[in-house]
């Protein structure tokens, strides 16, 4: 028998559709606007546009799943500051050199918190109910002031041993394999954590039972008004949280384009920044080029600090 060409309509149902994969679980901020994204993305890109929920590794179980995938498209993977921690153990030597950076969508904020509750002993026994209570207390104690940050050759310790080295004091960094570095103020382990303003950490904040410090980006945090930040009290120090979305290394740039096109549209709506309230994160823009050459410039700046301090 003869077969019967198939006719145009028929391969555009068959067409694939498009996973975009998230390092959280669902119903979390980064699920929330991954599905946001690609609900107002997928009109423009004309394919059917889902999102799958990877938790795990820090990001890195959702980010080594996409970068294993063809780079032809239709695998993408919602990437974070976490992605440039390649000195972890938990990365595998994954990093920004396996992804093509399609589009910045969101930026948050890295705060210095310290315990809100008075009643909960540390095991320094200090307080610090401002910034300038703990660099006095650094100045006067050197190695007092202990800092919980994610770990070694995350951005979050460069931030912490920046701040130290511009106040010229001695500061204890610490992370800790089974707990986070909020949970390890909470257990009396350390007085202060730097950390990104998550749903998680801004509750606590909300609740009293956090302080903020001060904010280590280049603007306040909207969610914190009232917390001023480093370069307003005179320090030259901030880290980089952000979130976008990335292909797998090698896919074609004019397919790169026309994702970074629709996701910086998408960022770019009402509805997203709507979508980002209560996560202590906003809106952010960038398309491939700049976004590439911006997570290019802050793996650059990690790397040069001193291999021997990020203990």
């Amino acid at each position: 028998s003869v077969k019967q060409p198939v006719n145009s309509s028929s391969c555009q149902a068959f067409q694939p559709s498009t996973r975009l994969v998230v390092p959280d679980g669902i119903g979390t901020p980064f699920d929330r606007a991954g599905r946001v994204l690609a609900g107002l993305a997928e009109g423009t890109l004309g394919v059917r546009l889902f999102v799958n929920q990877r938790p795990g590794e820090e990001g890195f179980v959702a980010w080594r799943d996409v970068a294993a995938e063809e780079p032809e498209g239709h695998q993408l993977a919602y990437v974070t500051e976490g992605l440039l921690a390649t000195e972890g153990k938990k990365s595998g030597g994954l990093g920004p050199e396996d992804f093509e950076m399609v589009a910045q969508t969101d930026r948050g904020f890295a705060v210095l918190v310290a315990i809100g509750d008075p009643e909960i002993e540390t095991i320094q026994g200090e307080d610090f109910e401002n910034f300038g209570n703990l660099v006095e207390g650094a100045k006067k104690d050197p190695g007092l002031v202990e800092v919980a940050d994610a770990g070694q050759g995350t951005v979050y310790r460069a931030g912490a041993l920046r701040l130290e080295r511009d106040l010229d004091v001695d500061i204890s960094n610490k992370s800790f394999a089974n707990k986070s570095p909020v949970e390890a103020i909470y257990n009396g382990d350390v007085e202060t954590a730097l950390v990104p303003l998550d749903w998680n950490v801004y509750s606590d904040l909300l609740a009293g039972e956090l302080t903020p410090l001060v904010v280590l980006s280049e603007k306040r945090a909207p969610d914190l008004p009232k917390v001023p930040t480093a370069k307003e009290l005179g320090h030259d120090v901030t880290v980089p949280v952000f979130g976008g979305v990335a292909a797998p290394a090698g896919t074609p740039p004019e397919v790169v384009d026309e994702l970074g096109r629709a996701f910086v549209g998408a960022s770019s709506s009402r509805t997203f920044g709507r979508a980002l309230l209560g996560t202590g994160r906003e809106p952010e823009q960038k398309g491939p080029e700049k976004f590439e050459a911006y997570v290019e410039k802050q793996a650059m700046l990690l790397r040069k600090i001193e291999p021997a301090r990020q203990r």
